[in-house]
């Protein structure tokens, strides 16, 4: 009986301490990036080439070079980089389709342009605003490309 007794409460704090962590890694992702004060801002902000496949492949072309996003976020963007085990928070996880949900283009313009307090630096004063959005717009089909329901959605 003592055995199970504490195998039970073994497989208790397993399993609760499981929860929190998953909890905070759910957290994190949905947690927004745009200070409350800018989010109006960002959220108003109107994306001018959505879908737009030749915003799409200029996107893809400075996410691996000019841009250096794939440094941090991967050649994929899962976040999966070599460099990306020294950051904590992790670099965000594009093919994340929670993530996708529920953050708005303009929220990421703002994020690339400004940077965020995660370790983000901003790319506002290196890039264009047409570059800023090309990259919004790669960032989205990377999402759909991981997550087949979500084009649908679109």
């Amino acid at each position: 009986m003592k055995k199970i007794t504490i195998f039970l409460s073994i497989m208790f704090i397993v399993f609760f301490f499981r929860g929190v962590i998953t909890a905070h890694a759910d957290e994190m992702v949905l947690k927004p990036r745009v200070p409350a004060d800018k989010m109006a801002l960002a959220k108003g902000m109107a994306n001018p080439g959505s879908l737009d496949k030749g915003f799409i492949s200029a996107g893809k072309e400075i996410f691996s070079g000019k841009g250096r996003c794939a440094m941090c976020h991967g050649e994929t963007g899962k976040g999966d980089s070599p460099m990306a085990a020294a950051f904590n928070p992790k670099p965000r996880d594009f093919t994340n389709l929670q993530w996708q949900k529920v953050r708005t283009d303009g929220e990421i313009f703002w994020a690339i342009s400004e940077g965020t307090d995660y370790g983000m630096i901003p790319f506002g004063s290196s890039l264009s605003e047409k570059e800023r959005w090309e990259l919004v717009n790669y960032i989205r089909e990377i999402g759909r490309l991981a997550n087949p329901t979500l084009a649908k959605e679109q």
